[in-house]
């Protein structure tokens, strides 16, 4: 989890810390505005998929969102929203970012709600199956883009033999 916020001393320094379950902290104050960006970043992506999963990772980033053990369904998006936040993710070959970026003074607002959403997810089956024809659409949309088909033929020439081929996106 990365964390920027506002220094109120001045100046700038970055922490790092290993908390009991494993999971690194970075902290890294910023003086420029009174805004925080809370970030978990998950060593999982595409690259990382074997034959039978293709498109896991990103639908579960879709999945994340979508409601958890203590907030229902649009309940997350809403409360970053209505602080003046924006929550957002996207998934990579090699990792998954989940982010909340808002006024500092809802820091722990947003440390809440990415946590709640990183541990408590409920991946309810209805939810699931509204997700999958959202990804759906973006894997049609991506193949009537000539760019994104250029550049998703690029790299299964040049990853021939790495999982890199791959659309990130799913197949």
């Amino acid at each position: 989890m990365i964390l920027a916020a506002t220094n109120p001393a001045g100046g700038s320094a970055t922490e790092k810390y290993t908390l009991d379950n494993g999971l690194t902290v970075i902290l890294e104050q910023n003086n420029a505005s009174s805004v925080v960006a809370v970030n978990v970043w998950v060593k999982v992506g595409s690259a990382c998929e074997v034959e039978g999963e293709y498109g896991l990772a990103h639908v579960h980033e879709h999945m994340l969102f979508k409601g958890t053990e203590k907030r229902g369904v649009g309940e997350i998006a809403r409360l970053i929203e209505s602080s003046g936040g924006d929550i957002n993710a996207f998934t990579s070959f090699d990792e998954t970012v989940y982010y909340v970026v808002i006024a500092s003074r809802f820091a722990e607002t947003a440390l809440d709600v990415l946590s709640d959403a990183v541990t408590s997810s409920t991946f309810d089956p209805t939810e699931l199956d509204k997700e999958l024809e959202v990804v759906l659409e973006e894997i049609r949309r991506g193949e009537d883009s000539p760019s994104r088909v250029l550049s998703q033929k690029m790299f299964a020439e040049a990853y021939k033999h790495h999982t890199y081929k791959r659309p990130v996106i799913g197949t």
